[in-house]
């Protein structure tokens, strides 16, 4: 039974709920909601374990990846514009051109804008890769060669909203580009749609969860309706919103953990700020206890002890963070071990991170993380095309929670563009791709059959529930999206639960 659906007047926060003030998870000074870290200029290529060499091709390449941050934050190797090494592999790995051997119409290109320095951002990456080697392996779209490009909006090792809006303007520039896959951060895509929205650009976001981009509600510091400006709306999303995914952790808390007192944290960012919020207001609406709800700021906190001891005095059975692995969120969890405090740790998908089980380092274990959306792995649909796709995308973290929902809207928005090639007879405008994209319903995707409102959210309202365990065997890590330390590699994120907030209570 899902908890409470948040009504349209949520108010996630007393402090507005903007989404231009601090990261979700990036040193840098806009919030995000998915992630980034360091980064250098040109790539450093390894060939990974297993992997075929063909005609002089090294099959199923890979970027070398420097550790840092973000939950998967390792570094990505990359430009400022990744004409994706994967693209051209392909093509010699049996890949991207049009399939069947026939002569293509020509090629329609689609991009993507995501932080490809990241393990995560690369991860959403290949999902898109995946769908279009696929679609022109089986002839293309009506016939037209899809050309995939994957712009990186890292810069200086973190994401960034003005690298996603230069990108938004080199697609703009070029008329073949009809749509793109992207943004992976809510902040980046507050930036991108106001030049987006007046092109009439389709954007489809595999992992945006700021629910004040398509949503009016209390605590927004602007409107949807602002961003797009009088123009029709050209934003989607495959992923449900932050509003449900902190009532799913405080309803799991209260009723499957038997937490009835808790502490609560956040890193007074936008996102940390606003999924505490949402949190605290379920928990206290089931009847439990907030013992103190404390904030901190990263550059002025290393020792969290006293905040934590505070908790604990106070009757806390556990503790709840808001906040991501780029402002040390979970540092608090190694430093409750060394209070002797053995208690729960929660938090969002902010913390479903590698970045957060090292931070951890020696306490990993019961550390609780929602996600926004099914775990791929566990939708029925879904086990073909991962399994397909591990075959050609067969690194260590080729995959993630997020790539098949990356996969979902490459699909979603490729469909669109051939509805309107047949309706324009011809090459469509973006006009055209956007009213068609507009028009979707009944989508079915690997992650389920879905709607999208006139807003441009989906109609799943599915949050999942992770939780770390310390001894995951490598057979259970390889068939898992679960996340893994990079120091503890054993220690990885499980999949136990979903709520589905469209499901009546």
């Amino acid at each position: 039974m899902p908890p409470t659906s948040p009504t349209a007047n949520f108010d996630l926060t007393s402090r507005a709920l903007q989404v231009d003030s601090l990261p979700r998870s990036s040193s840098s000074a806009i919030p995000m909601w998915p992630h980034s870290p360091p980064a250098h200029s040109r790539p450093d290529f390894e060939l990974g374990r297993g992997r075929q060499v063909m005609g002089g091709v090294r099959c199923g390449l890979r970027m070398g990846l420097p550790t840092s941050t973000r939950g998967n934050h390792m570094v990505r190797a990359r430009g400022l514009i990744v004409l994706t090494t994967a693209t051209l592999v392909a093509f010699a790995c049996g890949g991207t051109t049009g399939g069947g051997g026939g002569a293509s119409k020509g090629t329609i290109k689609i991009g993507s804008d995501l932080p490809v320095c990241t393990i995560g951002g690369q991860a959403v990456s290949n999902g898109v890769q995946f769908a279009v080697n696929q679609k022109n392996a089986a002839g293309g779209v009506e016939g037209y060669t899809i050309q995939y490009q994957s712009f990186d909006d890292c810069r200086q090792g973190a994401y960034s909203a003005d690298a996603g809006v230069d990108n938004v303007r080199k697609m703009l520039d070029d008329n073949k580009f009809l749509g793109m896959v992207g943004p992976y951060n809510s902040a980046v895509a507050k930036a991108e749609i106001p030049i987006a929205a007046p092109k009439h650009f389709v954007m489809i976001s595999p992992a945006n969860t700021n629910p004040c981009l398509t949503k009016d509600i209390a605590g927004c510091a602007y409107h949807p309706q602002d961003l797009r400006a009088g123009n029709a709306n050209n934003y989607w999303r495959v992923v449900t919103t932050d509003d449900y995914q902190g009532p799913a952790m405080a309803t799991y808390a209260y009723k499957t953990l038997g937490i009835k007192n808790i502490g609560i944290l956040d890193d007074s960012t936008v996102f940390g700020v606003g999924i505490a919020g949402s949190f605290e207001q379920q928990f206290k609406s089931l009847g439990g206890t907030v013992a103190k709800h404390s904030e901190y700021k990263k550059e002025q906190t290393s020792d969290f002890k006293s905040i934590l001891l505070g908790f604990k005095n106070a009757g806390a059975l556990g503790v709840y963070v808001g906040g991501t692995d780029d402002q040390n969120i979970c540092i608090p969890r190694k430093q409750m071990k060394d209070i002797g405090w053995d208690a729960p740790f929660m938090g969002g998908d902010g913390i479903e991170t590698s970045d957060c089980v090292d931070q951890a380092s020696g306490n990993e274990p019961n550390i609780y993380a929602t996600s926004a959306g099914a775990d791929a792995t566990k939708v029925d649909g879904a086990k073909q095309a991962i399994a397909d796709f591990r075959k050609a995308f067969s690194g260590p973290n080729d995959f993630g929670g997020y790539t098949m929902q990356a996969y979902d809207a490459a699909n979603a928005l490729m469909a669109a563009i051939g509805r309107a090639v047949k309706n324009a007879n011809g090459t469509p405008s973006r006009e055209q791709v956007r009213a068609e994209m507009a028009k979707t319903t009944g989508f079915k995707g690997v992650i389920g059959t879905y709607d999208f409102d006139k807003n441009g959210d989906t109609s799943l309202k599915i949050v999942s529930i992770y939780v770390v365990t310390g001894s995951l065997s490598d057979a259970a890590i390889k068939d898992s999206t679960g996340v893994c330390g990079s120091k503890t590699k054993n220690a990885c994120f499980v999949w136990k639960t979903q709520f589905d907030f469209a499901k009546p209570a």
